[in-house]
């Protein structure tokens, strides 16, 4: 938290500050929540105030509620409560209801974008099973659940973080992306599998084996289990000819045994289950327009007559005492 406070304490002298008054008069907001609750916004915003006394740094962490029928007039209210400037440039993560994406998804995007005090590149998470208020009083800082995602992303692969102008790029796209999903258990913060959002409303919850599955997909498997597998390591490519989709995986594994048959298997079912339901999940159309255009154009309804196939070059690892051996499998 200090190593925090000192950067910004460095960006401000660096900028110019002559002194440490602005520091003082600023709370950097960490962590924004936002909610949508009998016809008004449900604003929750967690700010740092760092003041510095006599060379010491003093910090805590405040939380401020408030309403209103705009996020406008929910922030507006939010700089009444605050005795200092609320600062909007730092923002590290978003936090997202269900009703707020049901029911403000876009107008959410369009106030990120028309206010230029903001930043795009912080995580944006979907919050569920309790509510935002008794959530954001937990005082929780944005660094705990954005190391809580990046730990497990590269770890487990069970989530994938998801940042706000990558969001909204997918959705200018097509309508559809998703976000990693957390929640309150134990009095702990939780991680679940990711939320897939369809024509900007909620479609449902990834399973945690659905979400290995598609970040090995997407080629943003780093290593994890799938029972009673552990992969150490990953490449999958992707190409494309007319409806027809290749996937060629290179995997390091720890036991080889119908690895390959049953990987094939859960592919295959993951994909036909999101071909089903119109959910270009991979988002496999869009490569199509930027491979094939003219066969994009001449083909209605592609996503439901896209063939999908799958290749495995497989290492084996076996771990000993005295190091590490490989065997190539095909």
């Amino acid at each position: 938290m200090k190593r925090w406070l000192f950067i910004c304490i460095s960006i401000f002298l660096l900028t110019g500050c002559t002194s440490y008054t602005e520091l003082n008069e600023l709370s950097i907001v960490n962590t924004l929540g936002i909610d949508y609750q009998e016809n008004k916004y449900q604003l929750t915003v967690n700010v740092m105030d760092g003041n510095l006394d006599d060379g010491k740094i003093e910090e805590k962490i405040t939380t401020y509620t408030s309403q209103g029928t705009t996020l406008e007039e929910a922030f507006q209210m939010i700089y009444r409560k605050s005795e200092k400037r609320i600062y909007l440039s730092h923002i590290d993560l978003l936090i997202l209801t269900e009703d707020a994406i049901n029911n403000h998804l876009i107008d959410i995007i369009e106030n990120f974008l028309q206010n230029n005090e903001y930043r795009n590149n912080f995580n944006v998470v979907l919050l569920k099973d309790i509510s935002l208020k008794d959530f954001m009083e937990k005082k929780l800082v944005a660094e705990q659940i954005n190391n809580l995602l990046n730990t497990n992303y590269k770890e487990t692969a069970m989530t994938k973080p998801q940042d706000l102008e990558t969001m909204m790029q997918e959705l200018l796209m097509d309508k559809n992306t998703y976000l990693p999903t957390i929640t309150d258990q134990n009095d702990e913060i939780f991680l679940r599998g990711l939320t897939l959002i369809k024509n900007n409303q909620i479609l449902e919850e990834l399973t945690i084996e659905d979400t290995i599955l598609f970040n090995l997909l997407k080629n943003t498997l780093h290593k994890t289990t799938i029972s009673p597998y552990m992969i150490s390591e990953n490449q999958t490519l992707v190409t494309t000819k007319k409806n027809e989709i290749y996937f060629h995986f290179h995997t390091i594994v720890n036991q080889k045994d119908d690895f390959e048959k049953q990987m094939k298997s859960k592919l295959l079912s993951f994909l036909t289950k999101y071909q089903q339901k119109d959910y270009d999940i991979l988002k496999l159309t869009q490569k199509i327009y930027q491979n094939d255009y003219h066969y994009y154009q001449q083909t209605p309804n592609l996503l439901s007559k896209l063939n999908f196939h799958f290749s495995f070059e497989i290492k084996e690892k076996e771990n000993y005492l005295q190091g590490e051996l490989f065997y190539e499998t095909r």
